[in-house]
């Protein structure tokens, strides 16, 4: 029958990794926001609501499509492009299928593109009267902090015993990082959202406290990346 694990050999280690940055982000919010209020369980609906909601749609579009048109268009191009060259050069791209890895660069540029998304807000870009100088720190760590998340959801996709399966039995690759997914929403958010607080409109706050929560979680993810 093959191997039909849900989430792929070695992952365990990186996945611990994953969780624990989103405790550590979670932590640090609640402490940045003060810390102080008491829990409301009556919250808890909201935040599995807004958890997994999250995990579904974005892993969808940027794991479920986004992704698979990179392999897709990276693979026809490998395969056409040494053939539309001109006869005199085609040996200049002997190599290019070797140099151009599509599961790479599909990882590589989903994840980028991922990133780039988390850094514009619902409201405005920058919270009025924020630090220009934290806020450009704020920004540079949150869109590298959401690239290497992205980067590990992918990697459970490309690396997924069903990722190169035929659809629809494809699909099921998307069920480990939609799990992972809401698991850190729900511990990234969870502190926030159950003592009182609300999702921020923006993460560019210019708050020094908030680059606390940042810089751990981008390490612990850069961390969690270079074990996959």
């Amino acid at each position: 029958m093959g191997n039909t694990k849900i989430i792929p050999c070695g992952f365990g280690p990186v996945l611990v990794l994953v969780l624990l940055a989103g405790v550590v982000g979670g932590l640090g919010q609640w402490w940045a926001d003060g810390g102080s209020q008491a829990v409301q369980l009556a919250r808890c609906d909201a935040l599995l609501a807004e958890a997994w909601e999250a995990a579904v749609v974005e892993e969808v579009l940027f794991r479920g499509v986004l992704l698979w048109a990179c392999l897709s268009w990276v693979r026809r191009r490998n395969e056409a492009y040494p053939r539309r060259a001109p006869r005199a050069h085609r040996h200049r791209f002997a190599g290019l299928r070797a140099v151009v890895d599509p599961a790479g660069f599909a990882v590589m540029a989903s994840s980028l593109i991922f990133g780039l998304a988390h850094l514009f807000p619902e409201g405005s870009l920058m919270a009025p009267g924020a630090d220009i100088g934290v806020a450009a720190i704020q920004g540079f760590l949150k869109v590298t902090q959401s690239t290497l998340f992205g980067a590990v959801m992918a990697l459970l996709v490309v690396r997924s015993p069903y990722g190169s399966r035929p659809f629809p039995q494809r699909a099921l690759s998307l069920m480990a990082p939609v799990i992972v997914h809401g698991l850190f929403d729900l511990l990234f958010w969870g502190p926030l959202l159950l003592t009182g607080g609300v999702l921020p409109s923006t993460y560019l706050t210019g708050n020094p406290a908030d680059l606390v929560p940042l810089v751990i979680t981008t390490v612990l993810l850069a961390w969690a990346v270079k074990s996959c």
